[in-house]
C-alpha cells in the first residue's frame, strides 16, 4: 500500500532508511573507539548527525512526496528528475572530494566540470541499467565516497596521492595497515555527511511510468542502450583524449596529492593512468642507445686501465671476494636538515661521526617519499632510474624482471651466494616473486624472525616474541645477528640485501621504551604534525643508529672481509608538513628535493687497495649508488654500469624531475644546459637497458 492513502511504509521505503541508519552507527561506533579526532567542533557532529537522521526520516517518507509528485504534470516531474539526478552527481562530487580535498573549489572550472562529466556518466549508466531506478545508482555513489575516503587515508599516511599502480598492491597496504591510525576528521565527516544526502536524493528519484503506447520490451531495451552509450563515453574519455596534453591536466610526482586537490581526483587519475606506458626517448632506435652505452662504457674502461688505484683495487677484490652487505633501512633520514628541526636536533649520532674510515658517504637523492620503498630498492638492485621509468610506477608490481639486469644475478656469477632480508610478509610488494627473477638464492622473511608478534593492548611488549622486535616489527638488530650468524657459518663469499622493517609508520603507536624517547619541541610552528609523532620517529632513529653502532663494531672483529653499503629508502611523510611550514616560498623542485633526500655510507672492515678514506660529503641517487659500490671496491662492472659510470662524471645524481650537473647545480630535463646531450643521452640508453627487456 501507498503511504499516502493509509499512512503504512513500504518495504522499500524501509529498505532505503536502513543506510542512514548505518552511517549514524558507524559514526556512533568510530566515535565510540575513539577514532573521530578532538578537533572535529562539536557542532559539526552535531549537525551532521542531524542531517543524516533526516535524511533517514525523509527516505521513509518517499512514498508520500511520491504521490505529490504524480499529482504535476509530466513536464514538472521530468524537471523535478533532472534536478535530483543533478543534485546526485554534485553531492557524489562533493562525497569524493571533500573528505580530503582541502583546496574546494578546484583549481580551474574544467576540473569540475570533467569530474562531474565523468562521475554523471557513471551514475547515469547505472540508473539506465537498472531501468530508471535509483537504487542501481547507490554503488556508484558508494564508490565514488570510498574513493575518497582511501585518499584521505594515503593522504594522511603518505602524503601522496593514489596512484593507479596502486590498486596493484593492496595486499601490501593490508599488511601494514594495522600500524596506522584509522582516525577521521572534519572533512571525512563532511564527506559522510554528502554521501548521506546524495543517498537520500537517490531514494527520491521517481521511475517513470511507462506509456501504455510503449512495449516493456521497447523500454527495456531503451534503457539498456542508454546505459552502453554512457559507459562507452566514459570509456571514451578515460581513454581517448590526452589528459596531460589536451586537457591541460598537470602532474608532478612529487607534489602528487597537491595536484590531485588542484585537479580533483579523477581527472588526476586518469591522467596518470595515461601515463603509465614507458615513454620512448626522442630519437631512440635500439642501434643508437647500443652504440652509445658502448660508447661511454669504452670511456669508462679507458679511464680505468692504466688508473693504478683502480687496478690495485681489482686485484684485491678477485683475490679476496669480500661478502657484501647491503642495508636498506626503512625510513631512516636525517631530519636535522631542516635546520635541527628547530628544536636542537643534530640528527643519528654514530651514522654522522661513526664512519670516519668510509669508503663514501653523503646525501642520496631518492625518487619516493613516506612510502614506496620497492621503488629506491628496484632502483639500487638494478641501476635504473624512475625519472627515466615514470615515477608513478612500481617496477616490482606491474613488469616481469627476470630479463633485467640485477645486482644479485651479477653476484651470483661470481660465485657468491645470495639472500634477500625482510622480516615482513614476503608478499610484501610481490618480493616473493621479484627476489628470485633478481637472482636472490634465499629469501628470509617474517616467519624466518619467528612469525608476526602478537602485540600487547598497551603496545609496549610483544606476546611472547621469538626476537627482539621495536615499534613496527622486528628490528634493526635482529637482521643484523641473522647475517653475522650467517657470515660465520658460511666461509663462502655472500652477498645479503636487507630490507628493514622497524621504523615503518604509523608514528602514533606510542610504543617506544622509556630509554628510547625523545622530547624535541620545534619551535615557530603551527602546522599540523604535532611533537608527539615527530618524538616517536625520532626515537625509532635513535635505535637504528644505536643497533648500526653495534653492527659496525662486530664488523670490525670480524675475521673476514666484508664491505657494508647502508641508505634509507625515503623520509617519513611528517617531514612534508615541516618542510611547507619553515621553507614556503622556495622554487619548487628545490623544495621538494629536501624531503626527497636520504643518506647513505659504504665502508669496508678493511683497507681496500688504492682508495682513500672519504673526504668530503658526495652527493649522489640510488640509481648510481651500486654501481660507485661495485668501482670502489674494485668489482667487476657491466657494460651498462660501466656507461653510467662515465656519465656520472658530468650527472652525478638524478632525481624524480630534475639531473645534478657536474657543477653541482640542478637542471630540468628539458633545460639548455651544459650537460643536456648527456642526460639525453642517458634516457636512450636507460630505455634499452629496461623498457625493451620487460
Amino acid at each position: 500500500m501507498r503511504a499516502g492513502s493509509n499512512n503504512r511504509i513500504s518495504a522499500a521505503s524501509w529498505a532505503w532508511a536502513v543506510p542512514f541508519a548505518l552511517i549514524l552507527l558507524f559514526v556512533f561506533g568510530w566515535g565510540m573507539a575513539g577514532l573521530l579526532e578532538d578537533s572535529i567542533p562539536l557542532v559539526n557532529m552535531i549537525c551532521s548527525s542531524a542531517v543524516i537522521a533526516y535524511c533517514g526520516a525523509l527516505s521513509l517518507k518517499r512514498d508520500d512526496i511520491w504521490a505529490w509528485y504524480d499529482t504535476k504534470p509530466a513536464n514538472v516531474q521530468r524537471k523535478l528528475r533532472i534536478v535530483l539526478v543533478a543534485a546526485i552527481g554534485v553531492l557524489s562530487m562533493l562525497a569524493t572530494e571533500v573528505p580530503f580535498n582541502s583546496r574546494m573549489p578546484f583549481g580551474g572550472p574544467i576540473y569540475f566540470w570533467l569530474e562531474m562529466l565523468l562521475a554523471g556518466l557513471l551514475l547515469l549508466g547505472l540508473y539506465l541499467l537498472g531501468q530508471r531506478h535509483a537504487a542501481f545508482c547507490a554503488p556508484g555513489v558508494a564508490l565514488l565516497f570510498f574513493a575518497g575516503i582511501a585518499q584521505h587515508f594515503v593522504k594522511r599516511f603518505k602524503n601522496a596521492a593514489i596512484l593507479p599502480t596502486d590498486l596493484l598492491v593492496l595486499d601490501t597496504a593490508a599488511a601494514v595497515g594495522n600500524e596506522y591510525v584509522f582516525s577521521f576528521n572534519e572533512q571525512t565527516v563532511a564527506g559522510i555527511t554528502y554521501l548521506a544526502l546524495a543517498l537520500c536524493a537517490l531514494s527520491l528519484v521517481r521511475p517513470p511510468r511507462r506509456q501504455a503506447s510503449q512495449s516493456r520490451a521497447r523500454v527495456v531495451a531503451k534503457n539498456v542502450g542508454g546505459s552502453a552509450l554512457s559507459f562507452a563515453l566514459l570509456a571514451f574519455l578515460v581513454l581517448v583524449p590526452s589528459y596531460m596534453g589536451l586537457l591541460g591536466v598537470q602532474m608532478k610526482y612529487w607534489y602528487s596529492i597537491d595536484y590531485y586537490q588542484m585537479q580533483g581526483f579523477f581527472p588526476s587519475f586518469i591522467a596518470v593512468l595515461q601515463d603509465m606506458p614507458i615513454r620512448k626517448p626522442g630519437g631512440y632506435t635500439d642501434e643508437e642507445a647500443q652504440r652509445l652505452t658502448e660508447s661511454y662504457a669504452k670511456a669508462y674502461a679507458d679511464s680505468q686501465k692504466d688508473d693504478q688505484n683502480h687496478l690495485a683495487a681489482a686485484a684485491q677484490f678477485e683475490e679476496t671476494k669480500p661478502s657484501v652487505i647491503v642495508v636498506m633501512n626503512e625510513s631512516f633520514a636525517d631530519l636535522s636538515v631542516y635546520d635541527g628541526m628547530h628544536a636542537g636536533y643534530e640528527g643519528p649520532q654514530f651514522f654522522k661521526t661513526g664512519f670516519g674510515d668510509a669508503l663514501a658517504q653523503g646525501t642520496l637523492n631518492v625518487t619516493v617519499h613516506g612510502a614506496g620503498t620497492c621503488n629506491t630498492e628496484f632502483e639500487f638492485l638494478t641501476n635504473n632510474s624512475l625519472g627515466f621509468i615514470g615515477v608513478g610506477k612500481y617496477p616490482y608490481s606491474i613488469y616481469d624482471l627476470s630479463g633485467v639486469d640485477a645486482l644479485a644475478a651479477q653476484f651470483k656469477q661470481w660465485g657468491y651466494d645470495t639472500c634477500a632480508i625482510h622480516p615482513n610478509y614476503p608478499s610484501n610488494w610481490k618480493r616473493d616473486k621479484i627476489y628470485p627473477q633478481m637472482g636472490f638464492d634465499q629469501f628470509l622473511s617474517i616467519d624466518d624472525f619467528g612469525g608476526v608478534p602478537d602485540m600487547s593492548v598497551d603496545r609496549q611488549t610483544p606476546n611472547e616474541p621469538h626476537c627482539e622486535v621495536f615499534h613496527s616489527g622486528v628490528s634493526d638488530k635482529e637482521t643484523y645477528d641473522c647475517m653475522l650468524r650467517m657470515l660465520k657459518e658460511n666461509d663462502g663469499p655472500q652477498f645479503f640485501f636487507d630490507v628493514t622493517m622497524a621504523n615503518h609508520g604509523s608514528y602514533d603507536q606510542n610504543n617506544i621504551p622509556a630509554e628510547y624517547q625523545t622530547h624535541y619541541v620545534p619551535t615557530d610552528y603551527e602546522g599540523v604534525e604535532t611533537p608527539e609523532r615527530l618524538n616517536e620517529y625520532l626515537a625509532c632513529i635513535n635505535k637504528s643508529d644505536d643497533d648500526l653502532k653495534e653492527f659496525v663494531a662486530n664488523l670490525r672483529e670480524l675475521n673476514r672481509p666484508v664491505v657494508l653499503v647502508f641508505f634509507g629508502d625515503h623520509q617519513p611523510s611528517l617531514s612534508v608538513p615541516y618542510n611547507d611550514y619553515w621553507y614556503p616560498n622556495e622554487p619548487e623542485d628545490a623544495h621538494a628535493r629536501r624531503a626527497f633526500t636520504s643518506n647513505y655510507v659504504i665502508w669496508a672492515n678493511y683497507d681496500v687497495a688504492g682508495r682513500e678514506q672519504v673526504g668530503t660529503p658526495d652527493e649522489t641517487s640510488v640509481d648510481m649508488l651500486a654501481a660507485n659500490t661495485l668501482d670502489l671496491i674494485g668489482a667487476p662492472v657491466n657494460t651498462f654500469q660501466a656507461a653510467l659510470l662515465n656519465i656520472r662524471t658530468s650527472i652525478p645524481s638524478l632525481s624524480a624531475a630534475d639531473y645534478q650537473g657536474a657543477d653541482r647545480q640542478w637542471y630540468a630535463p628539458d633545460a639548455d644546459s651544459p650537460y643536456a646531450q648527456a642526460y639525453h643521452d642517458l634516457s636512450l640508453i636507460e630505455y634499452l637497458n629496461f623498457a625493451t627487456k620487460i
